[in-house]
């Protein structure tokens, strides 16, 4: 952080013309002749304050930011996530949580949620009704099938760890079967009457169909069938964010269109990656290249680091598919990454979602009690996405102790600030009731969740920057 005028020096403005020219010289010396001393006359003093502007360097510090960056996938927290995480990502089978005809098993999800919320993580997942990781037969619930809902066996998993566990028969349901429309509508408006609207839950998946709930399948459904599932999630979650797997790429165009967000399992397979944006297959997808502008993109590696290795495709290529295409949250599936790779994951992790770093403020050095203090800044988004929650950008006047004495939030909506430079301005109101004297000026930016953090080297504490310094004169 860099000052070119000390506001705790007060900017005194000297009668004396030969003062004055001795502090124009001072300043030009030592590179700080960025303000702009007015010159008095003897006969009408003024008392008019100079400009304090101050330059702020970007860090590169790994933080979590709410809705930011990376996801652990641990139940509970038993170890340290690798990276800084402000979410925590589950799956689970239809079948564990309703085993029996509206007996909901709420811990399911309830239990991360208390598990995780001590460290400030809040909770996404994803319902499955065919697993090929279940341990079992059935994914969806038995009495589902017991009720009539016709179903499809499939033989699946074994060596590759990417096709599925154990290598075993299970029963995917037929999503054309009234049974399973009926039945799986009251279980996810069951969902939604709990959760939507849950500010410890960060989005949910569109899932339900298709193996993991990843919407392909050898059995596919028809376009109206696909329609009601996604309408059930629209319906059940109106104040939830929503996203939609991309693999289904003939209803992704609806679901975007509804407002939902988009995510890809399957990075670093190079054959998802020249399958995506701008291909054949997704050239009747309307607006996908701007989507992020809307909703969050998250993703998920096709396997882990020692899979991808072991197919001869390159890592560093999925880290950049995932910055190139404005990567909110990513998951924690890449398994154990050597030394060398890691500065690529944590180039991921550091720019992944918004990041935001001030890199310039200035304003007066002296204000009246009563008026006003403009603020002049440069901010940046460094990240590759965006914010979609409200956030609110706080000033705080501290006195000599560090303590705040005033506070006044910015009208400036930070979900406007896509990735690139933004300038902002500020008429902060010093209240008539503060003594005069040397004042602090910090700043914070504060989510639903708490604090989000700045990239920039200015002492902070609990998220709260201390940024400049203005004196404050009585008259």
């Amino acid at each position: 952080m860099r000052s070119t005028c000390q506001a705790s020096e007060g900017c005194c403005i000297f009668p004396d013309v030969s003062q004055l020219m001795k502090l124009l010289i001072t300043l030009s010396l030592s590179g700080c002749l960025g303000t702009s001393i007015l010159a008095t006359d003897e006969s009408t003093p003024s008392r008019e304050s100079s400009k304090v502007r101050r330059e702020f360097q970007e860090t590169d510090t790994l933080f979590a930011n709410p809705g930011q960056g990376w996801m652990s996938q641990q139940r509970s927290p038993r170890s340290e996530p690798r990276f800084p995480c402000s979410v925590v990502y589950i799956r689970f089978n239809w079948a564990d949580a309703e085993p029996e005809p509206g007996n909901y098993q709420w811990p399911i999800i309830d239990d991360v949620i208390a598990a995780w919320k001590p460290h400030g993580a809040a909770v996404a997942f994803r319902v499955m009704t065919c697993n090929a990781h279940s341990a079992g037969y059935y994914s969806s619930p038995k009495w589902l099938f017991d009720a009539g809902c016709k179903g499809h066996e499939y033989l699946r998993g074994g060596d590759d760890p990417t096709s599925g566990g154990k290598r075993l028969t299970r029963i995917e349901p037929d999503y054309n079967d009234p049974i399973y429309l009926a039945k799986h509508r009251e279980f996810i408006a069951a969902l939604g009457k709990r959760y939507n609207g849950n500010p410890d839950v960060e989005f949910l998946d569109i899932g339900s169909y298709g193996i993991w709930g990843e919407w392909h399948t050898s059995h596919p459904a028809p376009v109206t069938v696909r329609k009601q599932i996604v309408d059930m999630y629209l319906e059940a979650f109106p104040k939830t964010p929503l996203m939609f797997m991309s693999d289904d790429a003939e209803l992704l165009n609806y679901a975007l269109g509804k407002g939902t967000g988009f995510r890809r399992d399957g990075v670093g397979s190079p054959w998802h990656e020249q399958n995506w944006i701008g291909s054949r297959k997704y050239a009747a997808v309307e607006g996908m290249a701007d989507a992020w502008q809307r909703a969050p993109v998250v993703f998920e590696w096709f396997g882990n680091y020692d899979y991808l290795k072991s197919r001869n495709w390159p890592f560093e290529a999925a880290v950049d598919f995932m910055l190139k295409n404005h990567v909110s949250l990513i998951n924690d599936n890449i398994g154990r990454v050597p030394s060398e790779a890691m500065p690529q994951l944590e180039r991921l992790a550091r720019f992944a979602g918004a990041r935001f770093t001030l890199r310039e403020l200035a304003h007066e050095c002296e204000v009246k009690r009563g008026k006003t203090l403009f603020l002049e800044m440069k901010w940046a988004n460094v990240g590759v996405g965006r914010l979609y929650r409200p956030h609110r950008l706080i000033f705080y006047v501290l006195s000599g102790d560090h303590k705040p004495v005033y506070s006044q939030q910015s009208a400036a909506d930070l979900r406007q600030w896509l990735p690139g430079e933004h300038t902002v301005s500020e008429n902060l109101t010093i209240p008539r009731d503060l003594r005069q004297g040397d004042y602090r000026l910090a700043l914070e930016v504060v989510s639903q969740r708490g604090p989000f953090r700045l990239a920039i080297d200015a002492p902070q504490t609990k998220g709260r920057y201390e940024v400049s310094r203005f004196k404050l004169a009585d008259k």
